[in-house]
């Protein structure tokens, strides 16, 4: 999810390597099994919080490397390049964060995120790019209307809580920050409810609309929780991409 971004645009790619912006524009399969997402947040006056996020679309586990980079130049073409790199591995529709950054946009410079997600033999998977320029940002919003017909306000990620206990409440703060940096939010609302089971014990289910995609009765040690969380926002990715395959599917035919 992304704050109040100034000076955001998608253009000027002179900075980078000539390999490197050939491979990130003229391949179309990137992004198809693993997503790479730059998540951005304004915290003060032109300091961005960024995060480089994955996630799986796929049934398939991966051990992956990550490069998160910051790009700067000036009028003057004086460059300058910081990155944060690491491996992981990430199961099956699972949404992990990669790593945390504080960038600090100057408008008399250029300024470029990229985030390039690479399998064991080192072929990039995933990309994500954000570049920031205040003079191309101000094109841009000129150019916008806000004026059109049938354009109109879409929600999303919307997620309700149910809970009766604190293990509930808790499951429910873990699961929505997961959801909250997944790429994947939907129109439609997931609900997280809880009900009293047998005895004392309680269950928590997860639903996309009417359609259950995950339930586990509740526990109060909080690594179980977290756990719970990780499957439920997995089963959720995995209900949202069969839509979205459906959809395309009814479309096409």
């Amino acid at each position: 999810m992304t704050g109040n971004n100034k000076y955001l645009h998608g253009k000027h790619w002179y900075i980078l390597p000539v390999f490197l912006f050939y491979s990130l524009t003229s391949a179309q399969h990137f992004n198809a099994e693993v997503e790479a997402i730059i998540n951005t947040y304004d915290i003060q006056n032109d300091i961005l919080e960024v995060t480089g996020v994955a996630t799986n679309k796929t049934e398939t586990d991966f051990s992956l490397r990550y490069e998160l980079s910051v790009i700067t130049s000036d009028d003057r073409n004086n460059s300058s390049k910081n990155s944060q790199s690491g491996r992981f591995t990430l199961g099956p529709y699972e949404t992990k964060q990669l790593s945390k950054t504080s960038v600090s946009i100057n408008s008399s410079q250029r300024t470029i995120l990229l985030l390039v997600l690479y399998d064991v033999d080192d072929k990039i998977l995933g990309t994500a790019r954000k570049v920031y320029d205040e003079e191309e940002q101000d094109n841009l919003e000129n150019q916008m209307s806000f004026q059109k017909e049938n354009e109109g306000i879409k929600l999303e990620g919307i997620v309700t809580e149910r809970t009766k206990t604190k293990p509930g409440k808790d499951f429910y703060d873990y699961f929505y920050q997961n959801y909250s940096l997944s790429p994947k939010k939907t129109s439609s609302i997931i609900h997280v409810d809880e009900v009293i089971s047998f005895g004392r014990t309680t269950r928590i289910t997860v639903k996309v609309e009417d359609r259950i995609v995950h339930q586990f009765f509740a526990r109060p040690k909080l690594d179980y929780l977290k756990e719970q969380a990780d499957v439920a926002l997995r089963q959720v990715n995995r209900y949202l991409e069969y839509l979205e395959n459906r959809n395309e599917y009814n479309t096409k035919y």
